[in-house]
């Protein structure tokens, strides 16, 4: 029993070596130091805070509120909100240039908008988000604005084209008031809304999803009229197939608006549609299968040039030339994108 291996070193129990608590709760030199350094840096934040004086810019997010306020730009001319006005009828004149910029008024969010004078320069700095169309991402319009010349302005940033100032301007994100333009629909009706568009423009055939589902939405609370334009897409599709074959796909629009079925043609229409000359016969088709009656359908369409001759003259009166654009009582311009927003600020009461 006395096999057990040997230990070659005696071994020993460690000794703890126990210090008594000091005055300062047994906190070394070191610790100490750190926590007086700690509130004299606490000490000189508040002193500084205290004594800083802070430049603020004067901006103006809702500048209506802000237009009635004294002394709110000292030696300016303008108010914010006559600045405000003045941006919004340079933002609209872009829709009238013929160019990708003519989407721009439509995806700036004017409601966003910041007003600032520059005292030192005598003008007034704009900036109104938008979204792009295809990234989704947020940029700047920025406008530089004289006080004493409100028609002398230059555009920053992304935007660099200067359009001539509209009348009319922008009253809410995609929603665009026409100047000399008032309400039609009377008092307790359905809110009128003419939905002017070419059905071979890129998009109008699609737009016509957002026509059907507003009209689910709102239902009998507003009167949705299709008002068919020819406009240069038609047009080259009529240089190849001939004007009254290429109006027959806009006749069966009109003629099937407004029925019952139309919803239904809207989806076959849409499933069918490739962006190319759609033949009478395949438009006969979709309509029956659309569950439309197909003889009343085509009786409308023998007889609808008329109705759009006069449709040509409306677009002309509102001063409409592109497709597709909505008109919401018979004053507030928009796409068939932002057509909800200018229905809700025709009448907030439906919405």
């Amino acid at each position: 029993m006395n096999n057990m291996p040997k230990l070659s070193r005696k071994i020993t129990e460690p000794s703890i070596l126990v210090r008594p608590v000091s005055r300062f709760g047994g906190l070394d030199n070191i610790h100490i130091a750190l926590i007086a350094l700690v509130v004299i840096l606490i000490l000189l934040l508040l002193a500084v805070s205290y004594t800083t004086k802070i430049s603020v810019n004067v901006t103006c997010q809702n500048c209506t509120a802000a237009a009635n306020a004294t002394n709110y730009t000292a030696g300016a001319q303008h108010t914010p909100a006559q600045v405000k006005l003045q941006a919004e009828k340079i933002l609209a004149g872009y829709a009238t240039l013929n160019s990708s910029l003519s989407i721009l008024p439509y995806i700036a969010d004017v409601n966003e908008a910041s007003v600032s004078y520059l005292k030192n320069s005598g003008e007034w700095y704009v900036s109104i988000p938008y979204t792009g169309p295809l990234t989704e991402n947020t940029y700047l319009f920025s406008l530089e604005i004289n006080d004493s010349n409100m028609t002398k302005f230059s555009a920053l940033a992304q935007v660099t084209a200067q359009p001539k100032i509209s009348k009319n301007y922008v009253v809410s994100p995609g929603v665009i008031k026409l100047y000399g333009q008032t309400a039609c629909t009377p008092a307790g009706s359905p809110l009128l809304v003419y939905w002017f568009m070419d059905p071979y423009a890129p998009g109008a055939v699609q737009s016509l999803v957002n026509e059907t589902n507003l009209q689910k939405k709102f239902g009998g609370n507003i009167n949705v009229s299709i008002k068919i334009l020819t406009t240069q897409y038609s047009e080259s599709v009529a240089k190849v197939y001939g004007m009254n074959n290429t109006l027959q796909l806009g006749k069966y629009i009109l003629c099937a608006s407004g029925k019952p079925g139309f919803g239904n043609f809207v989806k076959e229409l849409n499933a069918t549609y490739q962006g190319n000359y759609v033949p009478p016969y395949v438009l006969q088709e979709l309509a029956g299968q659309a569950g439309l009656n197909v003889s009343s359908v085509e009786s409308c369409v023998s007889s609808s040039q008329g109705a759009i001759n006069g449709q040509f003259i409306e677009a002309e009166h509102y001063n409409i030339t592109s497709s597709s654009s909505v008109l919401t009582n018979c004053e507030f311009l928009s796409l068939p994108e932002t057509a909800y927003n200018a229905i809700c600020y025709s009448d907030s009461s439906i919405c």
